[in-house]
């Protein structure tokens, strides 16, 4: 369709006036540059958001007591709604959906992690095995709660990375050691490292203290209730749509009100999950809005100069035409000065802004990856393609305008113009 072949010629004439060139050029670079900037950096904040679920399961929810705000079945409304193992049992029973669950105690309360003279104040908190599969970590140094732990009720724990580093020195021999918190005293068994550095749903990551929980209710004189209980379903099941149905049941279960929503306390990782993924679609929409706004501008400055082009060469296009050269002809001339001015600075734009987005990953992995903000910030290629189509696409109406003024420009009339 266009007349590259005579590139010459419309190389020429895009440099015949250097500086309005540059700076039309540098208005689309600019908004090429921008919008892959933007979306790099987009990508970024969202890589590091949604990696701060680190890897835990998003098709799993959570369960806990909350007080009922309604009078049901003869119970006055203010009643708490409390857990024990027959209720735990009795969801993995009737939803053959679960895959796995664990039920969980808070140690709150037990008192600082103390070893020799170093101690610190940390989260302990009581799982069963099951809870790996819901959040898994990193196994550094011995190895994760098991069956037998729970059903003998031993008094052994697993760490997180900083209390190991809080509280022994480096290289030395933590497996099988001792620390006491409050009155207590567990043996460490494994140390583990959160996939996350800064997300969590119970507490910091790496900084707390898993234990068996039937050995904390035991100590917390709990009999047999828990505070939490943690549910994963099998891939093929939506959670979304499997923890209502679990809510109802509880209520039965307990006697609260299906209509009242605080009497069961809940909440999935998939809602959470989907609520990001709403707002980075939100946050890419306007990127791109506000990246196409930028690259309109120039483009405007495309079409602007085209105009100016169109009317310095009244006479050439004029002679043209009494040479017999067709509107198609003209049409293809102005057309293709139009898409390349736009593609070149274009481009350009584009591999700066590739280019910037490089140095500002080499820049970030000189830090701790807990401080940065951004993670690999850079655009997919579906992003690349989708520019290069919009600047040839902004190049052909860019030169609309100036490619109707030059068809309607007279051979007899371009001959008499200075």
């Amino acid at each position: 369709m266009f007349d590259l072949d005579n590139w010459q010629e419309i190389w020429t004439t895009i440099t015949r006036n250097k500086l309005r060139s540059i700076l039309t050029a540098f208005g689309v670079f600019w908004g090429v540059y921008m919008l892959v900037v933007m979306a790099g950096m987009g990508n970024g904040i969202q890589n590091k958001m949604i990696g701060e679920l680190g890897k835990f399961s998003v098709n799993s929810a959570f369960f806990y007591s909350r007080n009922t705000t309604e009078p049901y079945a003869g119970f006055a409304k203010g009643r708490e709604i409390v857990y024990n193992d027959a209720d735990f049992a009795a969801v993995i029973k009737q939803f053959p959906e679960v895959e796995i669950g664990s039920a969980i105690v808070f140690g709150d309360g037990l008192g600082d992690a103390v070893r020799g003279e170093k101690h610190g104040t940390y989260r302990t908190m009581g799982y069963a095995p099951g809870f790996y599969e819901i959040n898994p970590c990193r196994i550094l140094k011995g190895r994760y709660l098991n069956e037998v732990d729970i059903s003998d009720k031993r008094k052994v724990c697993v760490i997180g990375k900083k209390i190991m580093n809080d509280l022994y020195a480096p290289n030395e021999d933590v497996l099988g050691s001792i620390i006491r918190v409050g009155s207590v005293y567990w043996q460490v068994i494994g140390v583990y490292e959160d996939y996350s550095e800064n997300f969590s749903v119970f507490g910091n990551p790496n900084q707390m203290i898993y234990v068996p929980v039937s050995t904390l209710k035991q100590m917390r004189n709990m009999g047999d209730k828990i505070d939490f209980m943690a549910f994963k379903a099998y891939d093929a099941v939506n959670m979304a749509e499997l923890e209502p149905r679990i809510v109802s049941y509880l209520k039965e279960r307990k006697s609260v009100s299906p209509t009242d929503n605080e009497g069961v306390g809940s909440f999935s990782l998939k809602e959470m999950f989907d609520k990001y993924s709403m707002l980075f679609g939100g946050l890419n929409t306007l990127i791109w809005i506000v990246g196409l706004g930028t690259l309109l501008a120039g483009m405007v400055g495309v079409s602007n100069i085209m105009l100016v082009t169109v009317r310095e060469r009244t006479q050439e296009i004029g002679i043209r035409r009494a040479l017999g050269a067709t509107p198609m002809v003209i049409l293809k001339q102005i057309m293709s000065e139009s898409v390349v001015l736009a593609s070149i600075s274009g481009f350009i734009g584009i591999a700066a802004g590739v280019g910037t987005l490089i140095l500002v990953q080499w820049f970030l992995e000189t830090f701790p990856p807990e401080k940065i903000v951004l993670l690999n910030p850079q655009v997919s290629f579906m992003t690349a393609v989708a520019a290069a189509i919009v600047l040839i696409v902004s190049g052909l109406l860019a030169g609309l305008l100036p490619s109707k003024r030059a068809l309607q420009i007279k051979a007899i009339e371009a001959l008499h113009d200075e």
